[in-house]
């Protein structure tokens, strides 16, 4: 993997395993065999500075890069926040350096869809060398795109530790009103500057804090497909994303207070959860239902013009949603598995892709197609039969095995009592989001992505001893 424009490549590099899963350094701008999976990985990412003063680091990083030219890239409040000052220093340093500020929309947000594309496109001309993303989440997401589409290195500025996107490789985008992740490219370098991640409002660190607290269920999730699917799982990456976790919860107080040291570990949380989905090409490790009901509400509310949700926030609130249908799922039985299991495979109506093609038609409205092809697997009767019986055959034979993963989460008391202390909201009423929409995301959200998760796992346990139960006891352990 090479940058035919500047002539740097990824160092090969031996010895990486799990033992540094909970590092940053040693991974960046290294490739290298994974003995856990039996995979080439690589990290693109060059350099990576979470510390007091980081941004004064970046007109020495673009020098030494001979970077000359540098697209600044804000909203009007991270401008005035970081973008200004970023300026300054570029040009102190003798760099040609503009910056671009991107407007908001009608609602006063910026969000990473068709217009704001195209409004930065607009300004990238053919001198610029490297456009450097100065904010939070969206933003970045919009210049990953950007940069990438038009080969110009991506440098990353944080505003606040609001996401675990900043490292990440694929940039979540809004394309037709249908919320998709697309190819795109992962930062050159990062510069975190915990002065300036310590004056953002706590609101966007506790979003980032429930961000980090979805990995419980992203991981199970992902576990879930590899007993039923097979699906392949990277332990590496795996363990890299628990060990961000682990990061963030043994310091929820100091996140909570704000301090420069809880954003540190916050931010390397973050970063090092990205990491995990670069090694691995894509959002498993750290995506699952919880980040798929998210993805059903931001929709939602673009179809009815309300204002948008922070994602970290509603990514919490959707885990300790997660968190309570794993909890239920783990209490059934063996024997009402697998009844449950040959009474939905003895069902000509399951079986057939009827009722998915009128459920993904009932959720989605006018982006039903963009579902459909999501879900164009699934959806082939050729295919669909011989996939549901061979899952049906994996639930009687390793239940045991999915009760450990279920039972592997936190409780949703405990996931609401670590998002509570960090300051977030711990259920959808607190969003804004109402019962009514909540009981259509448990039902049409599993088809935003094809991926197994615990959604997908309740399609089989209808009629079970425990699941009527599900949505009131979870809403009740979380009021």
């Amino acid at each position: 993997m090479m940058d035919m424009e500047l002539g740097w490549k990824l160092e090969r590099a031996e010895g990486l395993g799990l033992e540094q899963a909970g590092e940053i350094d040693p991974w960046l701008g290294r490739s290298f065999y994974c003995e856990s999976c039996g995979k080439d990985h690589a990290v693109p990412i060059r350099r990576v500075i979470i510390e007091r003063g980081a941004l004064a680091a970046l007109p020495d990083y673009a020098q030494e890069r001979e970077l000359r030219s540098l697209l600044l890239v804000c909203d009007r409040h991270t401008a005035k926040a970081a973008g200004e000052e970023l300026l300054g220093r570029c040009r102190e340093a003798q760099l040609d350096a503009r910056l671009v500020v991107l407007t908001e929309d009608e609602h006063g947000e910026l969000a990473a869809d068709e217009r704001a594309i195209v409004q930065l496109l607009l300004h990238v001309d053919a001198a610029s060398q490297a456009i450097v993303a100065v904010g939070s989440g969206t933003l970045h997401d919009i210049v990953r795109f950007a940069a990438f589409k038009t080969g110009r290195v991506f440098l990353s500025v944080p505003t606040a530790s609001s996401v675990d996107g900043f490292a990440s490789v694929g940039a979540p985008l809004i394309l037709g009103g249908f919320k998709q992740t697309v190819p795109a490219c992962a930062p050159e370098a990062v510069f975190a500057d915990l002065a300036l991640l310590a004056h953002a409002p706590q609101t966007l660190t506790a979003a980032g804090f429930g961000d980090m607290l979805g990995k419980y269920t992203s991981l199970a999730d992902w576990e879930l497909g590899r007993l039923l699917l097979d699906e392949h799982v990277c332990e590496l990456s795996a363990e890299m994303t628990r060990q961000a976790l682990a990061r963030c919860v043994d310091h929820v107080d100091e996140i909570a207070a704000g301090t420069e040291e809880g954003q540190r570990r916050l931010m390397e949380g973050l970063i090092l959860s990205g990491i995990s989905m670069l090694i691995v090409g894509h959002s498993r490790p750290a995506s699952g239902a919880e980040h798929h009901l998210s993805h059903f509400w931001e929709m939602r509310f673009l179809q009815l013009r309300r204002r948008a949700l922070l994602h970290g926030a509603k990514v919490g609130v959707a885990a300790v949603r997660m968190a309570g249908l794993y909890a239920q799922t783990a209490q059934l039985s063996a024997e009402a598995v697998r009844a449950a299991a040959a009474q939905r495979l003895a069902d000509p109506a399951f079986l057939s892709p009827a009722q998915a093609e009128a459920a993904i038609a009932a959720g989605y409205g006018t982006i039903a197609d963009q579902v459909r092809a999501e879900n164009a697997a699934e959806l082939d009767p050729a295919g669909r039969e011989a996939l549901l019986r061979g899952i049906g055959e994996r639930l009687a034979s390793r239940w045991e095995a999915v009760q450990a993963v279920c039972r592997s989460v936190p409780g949703p008391e405990q996931m609401a009592q670590w998002l509570s202390r960090a300051g977030g909201p711990v259920a959808e009423a607190q969003l804004g989001v109402e019962p009514e929409l909540v009981e259509q995301s448990l039902r049409y959200a599993k088809y935003v992505r094809s991926r197994y998760t615990i959604l997908r796992l309740q399609e089989w346990l209808a009629g079970t001893a425990a699941q009527p139960e599900v949505a009131a006891g979870v809403q009740a352990q979380t009021e």
